[in-house]
């Protein structure tokens, strides 16, 4: 066996497996923002670079002998560090102190890692590191299967690791990863004299604290999301963690009509605010009438597009339109589905024959079926300023979703208060209107009718999980017709500057007039 060649493979695959662990984690913690992508990898080269200096350093000043169990000691150091510093950029958060830890966390782990990466070539050229004239062949295989482990890290760990562990998990493995790494390297270098009692010090050390670490995230595999967790001190009661994302659900508590406390679920994606598990039109904790204000508009509707499930209490209230002959759903993260599945008016509104669920991204599925044509379509859209919003909210996004409307088609989204989505919708559809911070639009005219309070009658026929949802005597569907639809001249009055459209390429949303996080 070529050590240099084993150790370069996976201590790259595991570096860049532990960055995209960095990134998840930390754009967790910070609400999902696209600027913590970028916060991280800058921190993470420099990281490297650090590393490798020291690397760099070693070879210069050590024997080879001394070279092979100076990296047995890094190794052996590494695992406990990167099993335990997530714990530790979060009790620095605690302590108020996270703005100048976490760099140095991040620092010291692509450090541990990245100064093995001149120490190997420099092990694996030939005339250091057995035998041989072509200093360059073998350079170039050390080089080659360090660039190899790289490019599986993102692969097995993004697309794979990430759907059956959570990121307390993934931390664990990666650090138990390095551990065994060391001792396989400890019995290779120990039979070439490397020195078998010297360096069995730190491979017990390493391995010990590395299993005593790693139980921590088996007993509670979600045990570090709920500590990044926002929710406002309610507490949390589920949490689902995979490939596309981290969902958690707190439990909060609501008053109904009787002034009875009842449960009333809160649900967080990427830990920012997603909605609510209520679908009482009376209590209408979840904004209801956003999603109802569709059925004003086109009372005649038969087939509708959901995209973005969530949790499943919108599909619940459209699927009650009256008229209603199918519904296609698209969610590209499937833990939705699993959560919606726990609350029994979502879970029925999913086994509802009419609807039809597609685990897909939006846009694919879109541009996979240009056929499909749908009287209303509501884009479950998330704050505007989380990292890929601008994918949901640009221009192209609004023009592809366009071509699916009929001709009495209306478009309804969430612009979370963004004036610059407002007006990009003006400028793609001939009419968009703002109901609360809804934006509804079409290629004709459908606002005028819902003017008049009468329109909002149709509402009394609306049913959810199969029973009326509102009372005879409810006043709720003369308060929701009180509620004006707002043009964009209304909202540009008092604003200090110019609306702008948004496209795939500007990203506006996200960076120029995104979410500030101080870092």
């Amino acid at each position: 066996m070529n050590a240099a060649r084993f150790i370069s493979f996976f201590t790259g695959f595991i570096s860049l497996s532990l960055e995209i662990a960095w990134v998840r984690l930390y754009g967790y913690a910070n609400m999902s923002t696209p600027k913590a992508f970028a916060y991280v990898l800058i921190v993470y080269l420099i990281g490297i670079a650090v590393g490798a200096e020291v690397g760099k350093r070693i070879c210069g000043r050590l024997s080879n002998s001394s070279i092979k169990q100076s990296i047995i000691w890094i190794l052996a150091i590494a695992s406990p560090i990167v099993i335990v510093s997530p714990w530790l950029f979060y009790h620095s958060q605690i302590a108020a102190i996270d703005n100048l830890a976490v760099p140095c966390i991040i620092v010291i782990n692509a450090a541990s890692l990245a100064v093995l990466f001149p120490i190997t070539h420099h092990l694996g050229v030939a005339a250091n590191f057995g035998g041989g004239a072509n200093k360059g062949v073998h350079f170039s295989r050390v080089y080659l299967l360090n660039v190899l482990g790289a490019a599986l890290g993102p692969l097995v760990t993004g697309y794979i690791l990430f759907d059956y562990f959570s990121i307390g998990q993934i931390f664990g493995l990666l650090g138990f990863f390095i551990a065994v790494v060391a001792i396989v390297t400890f019995f290779v270098f120990s039979g070439r004299g490397g020195g078998r009692s010297l360096a069995l010090l730190p491979v017990l050390i390493g391995s010990i604290g590395a299993l005593v670490l790693l139980q921590t995230y088996w007993k509670d595999p979600h045990s570090l999301v709920s500590k990044f967790a926002i929710t406002n001190d309610q507490p949390v009661i589920r949490v689902h963690e995979g490939r596309h994302g981290i969902i958690t659900i707190t439990e909060a508590k609501s008053l109904n009509k009787n002034n009875q406390r009842i449960t009333d679920n809160v649900v967080y994606g990427g830990n920012v605010y997603d909605g609510k598990t209520n679908v009482d039109l009376e209590l209408n904790s979840n904004g209801l009438e956003r999603p109802l204000a569709l059925h004003v508009l086109n009372p005649n509707a038969k087939r509708i597009l959901v995209l973005g499930l969530s949790i499943g209490s919108w599909l619940t209230v459209v699927e009650g339109f009256p008229g209603v002959e199918a519904i296609d759903v698209i969610e590209i993260n499937s833990g939705y589905l699993e959560l919606a599945a726990l609350y029994g008016p979502q879970r029925r509104a999913l086994q509802d024959s009419r609807v039809s669920v597609h685990v897909d991204d939006a846009r694919r599925w879109l541009k996979f079926n240009p056929e499909k044509k749908y009287d209303l379509i509501l884009m479950n859209t998330t704050w505007h300023w989380r990292a890929n919003a601008a994918m949901l909210l640009s221009k192209e996004m609004m023009e592809l979703v366009g071509k699916h409307l009929t001709d009495k088609g209306v478009l309804a989204f969430n612009a979370t208060g963004s004036i610059d989505a407002f007006y990009t919708a003006t400028q793609v559809f001939q009419q968009a209107r703002r109901y609360e911070n809804f934006i509804y639009a079409a290629n004709w005219n459908p606002f005028s009718a819902a003017e008049n309070s009468d329109a909002w009658g149709v509402l009394s026929r609306v049913e959810v999980d199969g029973k009326p949802g509102f009372p005879p005597e409810t006043k709720k569907i003369y308060e929701f017709s009180k509620k004006p639809f707002y043009k964009i001249e209304g909202d540009l009055i008092g604003l200090d500057r110019m609306p702008e459209m948004i496209t795939d390429d500007n990203m506006i949303v996200e960076y120029k007039y995104g979410r500030k996080i101080q870092f």
